[in-house]
């Protein structure tokens, strides 16, 4: 998406338009096609549920970058015998990179003003990423990290799909420097005149071979990862390579062909709706990119071959209408402002994006583009003094240094991660208490005053969670993790869920340090240890369900716990009742009878925790914003609090044999549940209670566990 079409001319001196499909290589249905790219991509992240696979868009583009850059890299070739690299890649960086710098600069100042200073951190480590151009690689590990994905979007992460590209326009010349030393070496005998011809021919062979090998390759590798791994599959470059080779072998296929297929402008107007129809039909919920992306990526490439003018009764005339050019000039920076524009806007105003605020984003964006082509983009593309010299293009590159030093400063300039300790002016779950230990005084209404410091509490995570035990979300592996084990242990406790279970790991390490317990930890993020299928993303969750047979077989003939521990977050729908509801969460706690049940069977005896509440937001994010207050950030109990719960649901079928120990007393007043108790952050993101509350809940966990019954040694 971000190579120009203007690209194919020389960028010594602009020539004038000429015709759709003239020889010069000028194509202004290619500059609509990128147009209607640009525009789903926009329509998507203003209005999702309008356009709900908007983000098609992103794949037009990478056909589009493909097939433009690799003519430019076969025309350099034919007509100067050679691929310049150096040039080739002067041209890439004063293309694309002043522009870039630009807009993450002025990104970052406005994220200074406006974003939550929760936020901060991540949106500098993405600046950074961006303008380096690892993004795609940031935001994929972020995708399989649980306790990343939580975290607010941030207004640079649209900068993977520019990711993926730059790192592909690194690699995809040297498919032309290896074809051409593969035909020297092939056609190195005979008269030169001969040879000349049979290399030229030989190095197209071998050239449309390499590429055809490396999209079959990317393809299969893309079907592969999105089945096994989708959240990552989305950004990494080795499952999105195949879309700009499809691009670049339209330019490598055979002249005369070419030239048949693309009178069909019939498969043009097929194409075009395969495109549409595509950010129609699909949504956030599909497995992406894998197989279906064929539908945007072919439909993009039959544009590409039979949309010129050339095309009977095609859709030239459409795509070179003179508005759908214009904004298909500045696709580059229009893709590059709009997302930062909406995510600010967002974080300035509070709410949602209606259809006013939407329209003025767009009239806004476009107005920005044009300037930042104007007087950026066409600035460093033509002057002479850079487009005369491959290194001094190659410079243009330090642009990027600007918001990197930026970014950097701040990074650098983080405190020291806090402590962890409580005092007095900060006693947590204490002010709750039914008989105070310390002051039950109301907490501070100055963030200032809180611990952690909302800067830092997105750290603020549980000890499995530091230790790396808690098992992905797509491992089918479990993973028995001792996370205490003092001399001659008194009991052995074991605690068995998801990223709900995990966070209580550092109050039972408070716990177990004075009862002398030995600790194990068997937790899976986003999966409930049951017996039913649940799903994931649509499909059965087969990974989870694998895992929760081995943890069971490990407590059982291994692990020989005394106690287990079960939690978790009651958020998964079942293969027999996909729709997430009472239904579904019962269905999933009397899956834990089984395994209870076989844990009693050999004298282990089970307590659950229940489920804690949700504010239904971005605590820290809703703290640290512009009407950030203990009041506007908490949540009525009877909205917050869970109803009908998979641990209601087993142990009403197991009765006394599942005590429930239930600790949301000291997170909630009678009518609020409350987002800082006794000046302690609560939440850690949506959802995740954070290290320090815990810890401050640890002696009345402590009373509540032994008033089960379950943990008298000998008992």
């Amino acid at each position: 998406m971000s190579v120009s079409t203007t690209q194919v001319r020389s960028e010594q001196a602009p020539r004038p338009r000429q015709r759709v499909g003239s020889d010069d290589g000028f194509r202004q249905d290619v500059q609509g096609l990128r147009a209607v790219a640009v525009g789903l991509v926009v329509l998507y992240h203003l209005y999702p549920s309008v356009v709900p696979g908007g983000y098609v868009g992103v794949d037009v583009f990478f056909v589009i970058s493909g097939y433009l850059i690799t003519a430019h890299l076969a025309r350099t070739r034919e007509r100067t015998g050679r691929v310049r690299l150096l040039d080739f890649y002067g041209r890439r960086a004063r293309r694309l990179l002043p522009a870039a710098a630009l807009v993450l600069t002025v990104t970052w100042l406005l994220s200074r003003l406006w974003l939550p200073s929760t936020q901060l951190p991540a949106t500098a480590d993405q600046i950074r990423a961006s303008a380096l151009y690892f993004q795609n690689w940031t935001l994929a590990h972020n995708a399989v990290s649980y306790l990343a994905q939580g975290q607010a979007v941030t207004p640079v992460e649209h900068f993977w799909s520019l990711s993926v590209e730059e790192q592909f326009y690194l690699g995809w010349p040297w498919l032309f420097v290896i074809a051409g030393a593969i035909a020297a070496a092939v056609t190195s005998r005979g008269p030169a005149t001969r040879r000349l011809v049979r290399r030229g021919r030989t190095r197209r062979i071998v050239l449309l071979a390499l590429a055809a090998a490396v999209v079959a390759i990317s393809l299969g590798y893309s079907i592969l990862e999105t089945r096994r791994n989708p959240a990552a599959a989305y950004f990494v470059t080795p499952t999105r390579i195949w879309e700009l080779g499809i691009g670049g072998i339209l330019t490598l296929l055979p002249g005369r062909f070419v030239r048949r297929v693309s009178r069909l402008g019939a498969l043009a107007w097929i194409g075009l709706v395969a495109v549409v129809v595509a950010a129609l039909r699909m949504s956030g919920g599909t497995a992406f990119p894998g197989w279906v992306a064929l539908f945007p990526v072919l439909g993009a490439a039959l544009v590409l071959v039979c949309g010129s003018s050339a095309g009977v009764a095609g859709p030239s005339r459409l795509l070179a209408w003179r508005p759908i050019v214009f904004v298909g000039d500045i696709s580059y920076s229009l893709y590059l402002w709009h997302w930062p524009m909406i995510v600010l806007w967002l974080a300035y105003s509070g709410g949602s994006i209606g259809v006013l605020d939407g329209l003025a984003i767009i009239v806004a964006s476009v107005l920005l583009s044009w300037i930042t082509k104007i007087l950026v983009e066409d600035r460093f593309r033509r002057a002479r003094i850079i487009v005369r010299h491959p290194v001094a293009s190659l410079a243009t590159a330090l642009t990027v240094i600007v918001p990197v030093v930026l970014v950097t400063i701040f990074i650098a300039s983080e405190p020291a991660p806090w402590n962890g300790k409580l005092d007095q002016q900060h006693p947590g779950a204490a002010v709750l208490a039914p008989h105070p230990t310390a002051t039950s005084a109301p907490s501070s209404e100055d963030p200032a005053d809180y611990v952690p410091p909302l800067t830092e509490v997105t750290k603020d995570i549980p000890l499995l969670n530091h230790n790396g035990c808690e098992v992905g979300t797509y491992s089918s592996t479990a993973k028995p993790c001792t996370f205490y084990s003092p001399a001659s242990p008194i009991l052995t406790v074991a605690l068995v869920g998801d990223s709900h279970a995990a966070q209580w790991s550092s109050a039972l390490l408070d716990i177990a340090e004075q009862h002398r317990w030995k600790l194990v930890g068997e937790v899976h993020a986003a999966c409930r240890w049951t017996s039913t299928m649940t799903v994931l993303a649509g499909k059965p969750y087969t990974a989870c369900h694998t895992w929760g047979v081995q943890v069971l077989a490990d407590l059982v003939n291994s692990v020989k716990p005394d106690v287990v521990i079960i939690t978790d977050r009651s958020v998964s729908a079942t293969v027999d009742h996909p729709t997430l509801d009472a239904t579904s969460r019962t269905a999933v706690g009397e899956g834990m009878v089984p395994y209870v049940t076989e844990l009693l069977r050999h004298g282990i005896k089970v307590v659950a925790i229940h489920e804690t509440p949700e504010l239904g937001r971005n605590v820290p994010d809703c703290l640290s914003g512009r009407r950030g207050s203990i009041a506007a950030c908490s949540t009525a109990a009877g909205k917050a609090l869970w109803k009908h719960t998979s641990i209601d649901g087993a142990a009403a079928k197991l009765g006394s044999r599942l005590p429930v120990v239930d600790m949301n007393d000291y997170l909630c007043t009678a009518r609020t549940c409350l987002p800082v108790v006794g000046n302690v952050v609560v939440y850690r993101d949506t959802q995740h209670l954070t290290r320090t509350i815990t810890r401050s809940l640890a002696p009345y966990l402590d009373e509540r566990l032994h008033a089960t019954g379950a943990f008298t040694a000998g008992g």
